[in-house]
């Protein structure tokens, strides 16, 4: 299937996947049932927090103390409810991918093995091997956040919308109308983005057919004109490099541009509320203008998946259509040749170029030098990038801050509708977001196009550097290991650099300013994120280092599926089923051990910042009142709890990027410095 029959397919199919999800999760749609229910069921307790606050605010204009501190009971048993269905549903989620990804690549192995040649001649080998050990790899990515996040989003916004509703109809349906148009745009512009991430991913092809040859001249020792190589390899990753940076270009704005289009709700919120065209702002009904904020915001952090989803669809959309060239050629298959064959005739080699081993601390020290050499050429572009997230941050912060001040004018305003402070204090809001978001955009530009400049010049180290490891290493069993780096541990660099790396940036600038203005704000409140987010380290600390062996073993045990792969399609007559089995049994044990470290700290921090929250709210109820803070002090707090919450459980997720990016980092850097010795 060329390109052009590629652009046909997506133009005349959805983006839904049907035939590459049919395979993998059909049989596993009774756990994926059960995790739906456990989604329900956690929204459902985050939610009724909420709502307990709600409670606990006319407690307190009622005189009922005694009603605040029940509320705060209920809140925190309510919060160890979630925190456990938080768990099981990552467990569940981590197993549904997991066997999702052995069942495709078993069931593609069994039918390559088993396809006529004049069938197998069609495609590439080396573009068999990547989509069936990497490409699966990102799948089970894809599949995880679908069932993690995906999932969460229409879950929240109902039962968010029910909630908005029982207080304002009118602002319901507004809500709804916003989200359902931005919806809209969303689908149309990612049908446009996966058109064009397909004429980028085709380039790598051409990548891996030339980076292959050289390994399989060099294994047996071939002659064969390395000018004229590089020449051609060097071709190939201009080309590459081309067509992935108009890929970066057409989607890099729109995640920024929705969140600031989503945010601009909060903003119209208030405008509505002072104007009187919803909720009015006497007395009693403060309080549901204030819960309508926090529900608003508290959807709001349930769409940090978004950003995610605008560069991971087109991903695992053109990676599902390559596997579905595979999986529609199963009614062609024959009576396996090699039924007869005995496994014991497959081997799986344990030996792989590695470096020396040392100590945690030092292996960090020397993955954070090798990093940052990386991005030595572009150091400059990389410091105005972080200059732009830093500002984004700030304005981002301090917004909070700022609507507090306008809660108050409101509430002690009889006639705010007129008050021309709290326009100005709105347009200002809307200067702030704007700054936030929008100064996003260049910054994602410029990380998009050095992680590709990036990829580029690890590629042409890579292709003339493994003229050094000889034909000694690259043995029949181990082009696999060699092969990976330019896929697996290239590409995972490649993201880390393009997105994590700035991502992961900005939200620890987004803890410490949220930390500094919260004291700022109130300082009594503030000491309760601190102590959180002390213990938040800690425990984060403690997970960082128990996984990152798994992450290191997992990479490894796909450089060998690799290598089986490769072996499997060029020897078929002599390779048994049974012998791919075992090995994918193996990078799955290790994936689910690799995930199920990072799995507890998504509990462990919805934990931590629900108690970081219900303390807030309690404590800062009950200051209300003794009338020792105004009612829009305890909003900014309380959205700054809000804001502490995104970045925090983004930084828990990012463990799984950060661990993979650092193992590839090593194995990347183990061919780059490689020694030859003398035997």
């Amino acid at each position: 299937m060329d390109i052009m029959d590629n652009i046909y397919y997506l133009k005349n199919n959805s983006i839904i996947m049907r035939k590459f999800l049919s395979v993998s999760l059909k049989s596993q749609w009774k756990t994926i049932i059960i995790i739906f229910v456990l989604i329900v069921l956690q929204t459902v307790f985050q939610v009724e927090i909420i709502e307990l606050f709600s409670k606990a605010l006319t407690g307190v204009k009622n005189q009922n103390i005694d009603l605040l501190f029940k509320s705060g009971l209920y809140m925190l048993m309510y919060t160890i409810l979630s925190m456990i269905f938080m768990y099981a549903v990552s467990l569940l989620s981590t197993r549904v991918s997991s066997n999702a990804a052995f069942i495709v690549r078993e069931k593609i192995f069994h039918i390559l093995m088993n396809l006529p040649g004049e069938e197998i001649d069609k495609f590439k080998i080396s573009g068999l091997v990547t989509r069936s050990t990497r490409g699966m790899a990102s799948e089970q990515g894809f599949i995880v956040m679908i069932l993690e996040q995906l999932m969460w989003i229409p879950v929240t916004f109902i039962i968010i919308m029910y909630e908005i509703a029982l207080i304002d109809g009118t602002y319901a349906i507004y809500f709804l109308a916003f989200i359902v148009v931005l919806s809209a745009i969303l689908i149309w512009r990612m049908k446009q983005i996966v058109t064009i991430f397909f004429r980028a991913k085709k380039t790598y092809g051409k990548l891996n057919l030339l980076f292959l040859s050289k390994i399989n001249k060099i294994a047996s020792k071939t002659p064969f004109k390395k000018q004229e190589y590089e020449v051609e390899f060097e071709k190939a990753c201009e080309n590459s490099y081309d067509k992935n940076v108009k890929y970066i270009f057409s989607q890099y704005y729109l995640g920024p541009l929705l969140s600031w289009s989503l945010y601009l709700l909060v903003l119209v919120v208030f405008a509505m509320f002072n104007s009187g065209y919803t909720i009015g702002f006497e007395t009693n009904n403060v309080v549901d203008s204030l819960i309508i904020l926090v529900y608003v915001a508290y959807f709001l952090t349930t769409l940090a998946a978004i950003s995610a989803l605008i560069d991971r669809w087109p991903r695992a959309y053109a990676t599902s259509v390559r596997l579905e060239e595979v999986l529609n050629l199963e009614d062609k298959v024959i009576k396996s040749k090699s039924i007869n064959d005995t496994p014991n005739k497959i081997e799986i080699i344990k030996e792989d170029i590695v470096l020396e081993d040392k100590d945690v601390w030092a292996e960090r020290k020397y993955v954070i030098k090798k990093f940052t050499n990386i991005l030595k050429d572009d150091r400059t572009k990389v410091i105005i990038s972080m200059i732009l997230l830093m500002v984004s941050t700030l304005a981002m912060v301090y917004a909070p801050k700022m609507a507090g001040k306008t809660v108050d004018l409101i509430a002690s305003n009889l006639d705010s509708s007129k008050d021309l402070a709290i326009y100005t204090n709105i347009a200002f809001l809307i200067g702030l977001y704007s700054a936030g978001y929008l100064l996003k955009i260049p910054s994602k530009r410029i990380m998009g196009v050095t992680g590709e400049k990036v990829a580029y010049n690890l590629r042409m180290k890579l292709f003339d550097k493994i003229d050094l490891v000889g034909s000694g290493f690259i043995k029949e069993n181990s082009k696999g290991q060699i092969f990976s780096r330019l896929n697996n541990d290239l590409m995972n660099i490649r993201e880390f650099v393009s997105s994590k790396f700035s991502e992961i940036y900005a939200k620890i600038l987004s803890i410490a300013f949220v930390l500094i203005l919260v004291f700022m704000t109130e300082f009594r409140l503030a000491l309760i994120y601190l102590v959180i987010w002390l213990i938040y380290v800690i425990c984060f600390y403690i997970c960082h280092i128990k996984s990152k062996t798994h992450y290191d073993d997992h990479q490894k045990h796909l450089g060998r599926m690799m290598g089986y792969f490769e072996r499997g399609l060029s020897n078929r007559n002599s390779f048994h089923e049974k012998g791919f089995k075992k090995i994918n049994n193996t990078v799955i044990d290790y994936y689910i051990k690799s995930r199920n470290v990072s799995n507890i700290m998504a509990p462990i921090t919805t934990l931590l910042t629900n108690i970081s929250n219900i303390s807030v709210y309690v404590v800062g109820v009950y200051l209300l009142s003794c009338n020792e803070i105004p009612l829009g002090t305890l909003l900014t707090v309380v959205m700054y709890g809000q804001l502490l919450t995104k970045p925090i459980k983004k930084i828990s997720k990012s463990m799984v990027s950060l661990e993979t990016s650092f193992s590839s980092i090593k194995r990347i850097y183990s061919i780059i410095d490689y020694k030859k010795t003398d035997n």
